[in-house]
């Protein structure tokens, strides 16, 4: 099937994107002099279904590709992530997600500056462009794991108009977001697994947004245990959680079950 306009525009976008998010970590590992402490990625493929968890969203099921990659540097670090989704329909029923996630130390403290940008595209709620910037903490960590909470200004860039306010966009500026990334490390029957966590707090959402997304907080994340069973293999299970999020109208999730390779 050949794509539409639509589909080659959200396609470029989100080669621009990566490439304008590669570029710049690049620039600043040279321009910074940033010394690489730590690098790691993987590539998945696995099966989601809406239908199962605490609550029947009645979406159905999914199958999908992942690839996620981090580098940590003495003064910050950097986290990106790729999804494609819904790989059991044509290409005109897929979608996407991209997402970059950066710290930057101030004055070589554990307080940082934290940008983020989450992007969801083909969606059948619409598409959206999340850009966050705040302040993050970096000093909770360990060989037991890490927790590294922020706080963030929410703007966004959205194809949604609100007809029952006028055509307003859901663009613009979008509230605030605090949040956290967090993983535990452990060993069960000589086994290596982690418990790791992504969790957001949405709260002041515009109009049109509060509209689309059925209240104007809301909650998104994944609580995901991940088994290491052989050297670079790992396999794991994700509920992902949200609440007046992802188009659905109060609490909603989903259960996740993946392969991966580690590299």
């Amino acid at each position: 099937m050949s794509l539409t306009n639509a589909q080659y525009k959200r396609a470029g976008v989100l080669s621009l994107i990566t490439s304008a998010v590669t570029l710049l970590f690049s620039a600043q590992t040279q321009a910074l002099d940033l010394e690489l402490k730590n690098a790691y990625g993987s590539a998945n493929a696995g099966y989601a279904n809406w239908n199962s968890g605490f609550e029947n969203t009645h979406r159905g099921e999914v199958w999908k590709l992942t690839a996620d990659f981090g580098a940590i540097f003495n003064k910050g670090e950097f986290y990106s992530f790729y999804e494609n989704n819904v790989l059991n329909h044509n290409i005109a029923g897929q979608n996407y997600v991209l997402s970059a996630q950066t710290h930057i130390r101030l004055f070589n403290s554990d307080y940082s500056l934290m940008g983020k940008v989450y992007g969801q595209f083909d969606n059948t709620w619409g598409d959206d462009l999340d850009m966050m910037y705040g302040l993050g903490y970096l000093g909770w960590n360990g060989k037991w794991g890490f927790f590294k909470p922020y706080i963030a200004f929410h703007n966004q860039s959205s194809d949604y108009k609100s007809q029952r306010l006028g055509g307003r966009s859901a663009s613009g500026r979008n509230g605030y977001v605090a949040g956290w990334t967090t993983a535990y490390f452990f060993k069960l029957w000589d086994q290596s697994f982690v418990l790791s966590d992504w969790h957001e707090f949405e709260f002041d959402r515009n109009d049109a947004y509060a509209e689309q997304q059925h209240g104007a907080n809301g909650i998104n994340g994944g609580l995901t245990l991940a088994w290491k069973f052989y050297p670079h293999l790992k396999a794991s299970v994700t509920w992902r959680y949200f609440k007046n999020k992802l188009g659905y109208d109060g609490f909603g999730d989903q259960m996740i079950y993946m392969l991966g390779y580690e590299f």
